[in-house]
């Protein structure tokens, strides 16, 4: 799957990062879409975790682990530093710009915005490394610890690259992007209103106002619909 990018005027960035900014933003924005999702669901009212797990039942703890996973790669790979072999698309690929900044203490901010993210994802780059990208044999067999990872060190490290990705806009373009704005509320609400409606029909079937597998019967005319 390709990265994501970000479709905008990046006209005054330096040509050097002009074609690369968009995919690490839009990698960036990502992430801070799945952290919403996952705040939403599992986080912002235990009594809505509660009425999504009764509806969903397992799949729910399956759909965590993967939004856990996915935001563990994200940053990993955000982080990845070029190597001898290849180079990649990373926050550290946006300092070429550093030299063509009118503020003097820009390429010294950058750097210490990079240093501070370095040092916050080196739990999630090792979780990563021995239980994503690799299965760790010690760890996989239960003779070594698997590097826990905790939530607050996923909205830390994506606060800090908003912050680094805001030296960028606010030295070339002059301006300020809010990025704990940008929504997935959509998601969580058509989600949230398919539960809905799902409790509601059970409700009224008990209450036999509809009468049992009404449901299923219209449900008949999709042959797609017994899937298993």
């Amino acid at each position: 799957m390709p990265p994501a990018k970000v479709t905008g005027d990046y006209s005054q960035y330096p040509a050097s990062i002009r074609d690369v900014i968009p995919y690490v933003e839009g990698e960036v924005i990502g992430l801070r879409n799945c952290w919403q999702v996952y705040h939403a669901l599992f986080m912002d009212d235990e009594r809505k975790t509660a009425f999504f797990g009764e509806r969903f039942g397992p799949m729910l703890v399956f759909f965590q682990n993967l939004l856990g996973k996915e935001m563990i790669l994200s940053i990993a790979r955000l982080t990845d530093k070029d190597s001898k072999n290849q180079r990649n698309l990373s926050l550290w690929a946006l300092t070429e710009a550093s030299q063509f900044a009118k503020d003097k203490d820009f390429s010294l901010m950058v750097q210490k915005s990079l240093d501070r993210i370095d040092a916050a994802v080196q739990n999630i780059r090792k979780r990563r490394h021995k239980d994503i990208a690799h299965l760790d044999l010690a760890v996989s067999i239960g003779k070594a610890p698997l590097p826990e990872v905790l939530l607050k060190e996923l909205k830390s490290s994506l606060e800090q690259m908003e912050e680094f990705l805001s030296l960028f806009h606010t030295e070339f373009a002059k301006t300020h992007v809010d990025f704990a704005s940008l929504s997935s509320e959509m998601i969580i609400a058509s989600a949230f209103e398919t539960a809905v409606k799902a409790k509601v029909y059970d409700e009224l079937e008990a209450e036999s106002i509809i009468s049992p597998q009404t449901w299923e019967r219209r449900a008949e005319k999709w042959p797609w619909w017994r899937w298993h």
